[in-house]
C-alpha cells in the first residue's frame, strides 16, 4: 500500500481530496453570490456594491451590506486559499505534515477529518 510522507494511505487521501474539492465548490458559490471575480488578480474576488435606492436610508443600507459582505469575502477567500494549499500538498505528497514542526503524521487523522485544510498539528495550533 502506497503512503505519503505523512503516512496517509491512498484511500484516505482520496477521501480528503474529495472533501476539500466539495468545500472549495461551496465556498466558490458563496463568494460568487456576494462578489465578482477580480479582473486584476487571479483567484481574487471583489465585493459587489448593491444599489438598493437613492434615499438616505437606502444608501445607509447599501454601505452596511457592503461592509458586511467585504468581511465575509475576506474570510471566504482565506478559507479558499487554505483549501487550495491543501490540495497542492496532496499532489506533492506533503499533505498531513505540520507546517510548524514539520514532523510526518503530526496532523492527526481525526483533525484532518474535521478540518481537512489544517496546516498544523493540534499541539502547534494550541501554542499559537
Amino acid at each position: 500500500m502506497t503512503k505519503t510522507k505523512a503516512n496517509i494511505d491512498a484511500k484516505t487521501l482520496a477521501e480528503f481530496k474529495a472533501a476539500l474539492l466539495e468545500k472549495r465548490a461551496k465556498i466558490t458559490v458563496q463568494l460568487e453570490t456576494i462578489a465578482g471575480k477580480s479582473k486584476d488578480l487571479k483567484g481574487d474576488f471583489d465585493t459587489k456594491f448593491e444599489q438598493v435606492g437613492d434615499r438616505l436610508e437606502e444608501n445607509a443600507s447599501e454601505v452596511e451590506m457592503y461592509e458586511d459582505n467585504l468581511g465575509l469575502e475576506h474570510t471566504l477567500e482565506k478559507d479558499l486559499a487554505d483549501i487550495n494549499e491543501a490540495l497542492i500538498k496532496i499532489d506533492k505528497g506533503t499533505y498531513g505534515i505540520c507546517t510548524n514542526c514539520g514532523k510526518p503524521q503530526t496532523i492527526d487523522i481525526k483533525r484532518l477529518k474535521a478540518f481537512p485544510e489544517a496546516k498544523t498539528c493540534i499541539k502547534c495550533h494550541e501554542c499559537k
